[in-house]
């Protein structure tokens, strides 16, 4: 079997709604797509992205279609090492080639991506993860929404000002009781803490007993990073959502840096199973990202033992099924003991209508 090829679509752009921080850069609008990796046995591996991403795969495809085309896609870890070294591709972009690949080695051998990487487990318990909000009172809401569908856990996306985060989180704990792990993330809007509002922070999510506190402080900051790990002595810091390179957590590990690896949405499976192993050997759980909706950092969770939640955004289908209807196969969702159960079909097993996707799409673009 042979690479022969690359489709893009760049589906039209939407306004998301539930966005109600208007600073945040996803308020507007999202824009969401998908790549279509083609083989010459007619086996494509569909990825679902954001527009920008296929596009940016696309161009850099061109660029090096020589070391792709004509090569056999099981052979992930020579194409992506070529990639990678010579071409200098971010993890994003190489990321979602991996999935790609990925998605058409599990339908070659009619398996999904789970059960090839060595199946753990065949189900995992999901937390809700929260847009960014403009009130403690819409907060709470969504919380408590969550948990009447069955979530035993919520990460919430603050304000970014410690005092306001502060006052929120004591009113979300004192809504949902004590029996609901809460976690709060600060990186995406406006960044991480001061080291001052940090620890501030991390005293107050001590008391409340929260799960994790993710991104507290710049991830350069290490010093302050090792200085708050130790600090938190109940809730554990999860670090970090935008590394670009898997060896950027040697010396954060090294340090103690955090509790917790996040694995960055943009890793692909190929580079989340290092880092899960990585994390393992020292004695941490690797937490993976998949705000989008997507499914392929469910495959890992299905495959390792030191991880205990798929994350899956809330309300539900905000950045997939409930901005384009009719495109997304198969959307994820939890059943009433809070579990996300193992995708049946075979590849990643996240289905995309692609007539239905062709209908809403502003570009293609044929590699």
């Amino acid at each position: 079997m042979k690479i022969t090829g690359l489709t893009v679509h760049a589906f039209e752009p939407r306004p998301n709604a539930h966005q109600e921080t208007t600073e945040y850069m996803s308020a507007a609008t999202r824009q969401n797509g998908v790549a279509v990796i083609s083989t010459d046995e007619g086996i494509e591996g569909v990825v679902s992205t954001l527009a920008g991403t296929a596009k940016q795969l696309a161009n850099l495809w061109a660029e090096a279609r020589g070391h792709i085309e004509g090569a056999d896609p099981l052979d992930r870890g020579g194409i992506e090492n070529v990639l990678r070294r010579r071409y200098s591709w971010p993890s994003r972009v190489l990321g979602v080639l991996d999935y790609g690949l990925w998605d058409i080695a599990g339908k070659a051998f009619d398996l999904p991506v789970y059960r090839l990487l060595g199946a753990t487990r065949e189900k995992v318990l999901a937390y809700g993860s929260t847009v960014h909000h403009a009130t403690d009172e819409r907060f709470i809401e969504i919380a408590l929404e969550a948990k009447a569908r069955g979530f035993t856990a919520v990460k919430l996306h603050p304000y970014g000002a410690a005092d306001d985060d502060i006052r929120m989180c004591y009113a979300v704990r004192k809504a949902v009781g004590d029996k609901m792990n809460l976690m709060l993330d600060t990186l995406a809007y406006p960044g991480p803490y001061s080291r001052h509002d940090a620890f501030r922070v991390g005293r107050v999510l001590d008391e409340l007993g929260f799960w994790w506190f993710e991104d507290p402080l710049p991830k350069t900051d290490l010093d302050g990073l090792a200085a708050l790990t130790k600090a938190c002595q109940r809730v554990q810091v999860r670090m970090a959502d935008r590394v670009e390179d898997i060896r950027e957590y040697a010396e954060m590990v090294r340090r103690r840096c955090m509790d917790i690896m996040a694995g960055p949405a943009s890793f692909g499976i190929t580079d989340l199973m290092k880092l899960s192993a990585m994390a393992e050997v020292n004695h941490m759980n690797m937490e993976p990202h998949d705000f989008g909706g997507g499914i392929a950092s469910l495959h890992v969770l299905l495959a390792v033992a030191n991880a205990d939640y798929y994350e899956l955004a809330v309300p539900q289908g905000c950045f997939d099924t409930a901005l384009y209807p009719g495109v997304y196969l198969d959307p994820m969702d939890i059943d009433s003991d809070g579990f996300v159960h193992a995708p049946t079909k075979p590849g990643l097993g996240f289905g995309i209508d692609l007539t239905e996707a062709k209908k809403i799409t502003e570009q293609t673009v044929v590699v």
